[in-house]
């Protein structure tokens, strides 16, 4: 029998405690059949010990960190559920999360892509909705400007704060904590685009999505808890700074062309300059 959603899971070195959370929530979940699949980047013994005590679990194993995107879709290759569902280490939901989701996509065929609210463990929203990324907006967050101008328009109608997030809607792209995707999506558009190794790999799949005639949907009755950027806290500033901006030179390239991702490349030491500007101000 067909699994309703296959649950992938990438970790990379993340504390054991964390990682039961997810796993126990996804144990407990409700009125839906799952298969979880764990890709383990820079694989640790003790997080496939931890999984014996779980059921329908397939563990993969890569001996280095290979990356979000590269992760996911060894994972994917081996899913056989109706849906996928990218799901962060540092997530945990009620019983009840998966199977709402499951109800609403299995309501709506042209849903290819949704998320729901997202909460820090305090209860404050998470800006998880977002319009496609323009060079404008883009470069104002690369120049750290939003730091210095509170309301800049630009990135306003980026992070779509000018929409309701407790409201259903259809949005351009989702934050990829929790992210559903239909199994019909993956078999017309393929797998996510390995050239990111980390950063805009599920913006990018929303805007092939969008591009496909598909709907990228969040659902404001369910909401998970998500620790953001938990596991990256173990990953210094300088190198993760270094991967958004490959990452978003690759982006601009794919969908705005090679002048746009020139701009970026030729602004690199003015946005490091910027970033270690942030961080030193921040520290202070």
């Amino acid at each position: 029998m067909r699994v309703d959603v296959s649950i992938i899971v990438v970790t990379y070195k993340e504390r054991l405690d964390v990682l039961k959370n997810c796993f126990d929530s996804v144990a407990a979940s409700q009125s839906v059949s799952y298969e979880l699949i764990v890709v383990d980047n820079a694989a640790s013994d003790t997080t496939r010990g931890l999984l014996e005590s779980y059921d329908n679990v397939t563990y993969l194993r890569n001996e280095s960190n290979r990356g979000f995107a590269a992760a996911v879709n060894r994972g994917m290759a081996v899913s056989q559920g109706r849906y996928v569902l990218l799901l962060n280490p540092d997530v945990r939901f009620e019983p009840d999360a998966l199977a709402s989701m499951l109800t609403h996509l299995d309501e709506n065929g042209k849903v290819g892509i949704a998320s729901c609210v997202i909460q820090y463990p305090n209860g404050d929203l998470q800006e998880s909705i977002r319009r496609f990324p323009t060079v404008a907006d883009q470069l104002a967050i690369m120049l750290k400007l939003p730091h210095v101008f509170k309301h800049l328009k630009s990135v306003e109608r980026y992070m779509m704060r000018d929409k309701d997030p407790y409201k259903t809607q259809d949005v351009d792209s989702i934050m990829g904590a929790f992210m559903w995707i239909r199994r019909e999506l993956i078999e017309q558009i393929g797998f996510l685009d390995e050239r990111y190794f980390i950063w805009f790999e599920e913006v990018d799949y929303c805007k092939m999505a969008v591009d496909h005639n598909w709907l990228v949907r969040h659902y404001a009755d369910v909401s998970i808890e998500h620790h953001k950027g938990h596991m990256f806290d173990q990953i210094g500033t300088v190198k993760k700074q270094k991967w958004v901006r490959e990452s978003l030179r690759k982006y601009m390239d794919k969908h705005h062309g090679t002048k746009a991702s020139l701009i970026f490349w030729i602004l690199t030491p003015i946005f490091i300059a910027a970033g270690y500007l942030s961080a030193w101000i921040k520290g202070k």
